[in-house]
């Protein structure tokens, strides 16, 4: 499954790059295959309750932070056929051609 996530702490100011860094910390610990884009974090999980899991440790994350406000959005593409990030991206590609 590949998910899209946009994580946005409330009442820590306009710079949010930091709360972001530890995020992106914590994909890297638990090796989860992410990307980094300009409005979100896109990654590669199996199911949904590991999603629920991730996104429940992102909360506690910032929890410990400072932050008493977290909103986020989440979107997911699950399919029984295989698919990758980089296969999505390819795939587009290739009818740009």
């Amino acid at each position: 499954m590949i998910v899209e996530l946009s994580v946005i702490p409330i009442g820590v100011g306009e710079s949010l790059s930091k709360y972001i860094a530890e995020i992106i910390k914590f994909f890297e610990k638990k090796g989860i295959k992410h990307q980094i884009t300009s409005m979100g974090t896109i990654f590669e999980i199996e199911d949904y309750v590991k999603l629920g899991n991730i996104l429940q440790e992102i909360n506690e994350i910032l929890i410990k932070l400072g932050v008493g406000r977290v909103y986020m959005v989440t979107k997911s593409d699950f399919r029984l056929k295989e698919s990758s990030m980089e296969g999505k991206v390819k795939s587009v590609m290739e009818k740009l051609k």
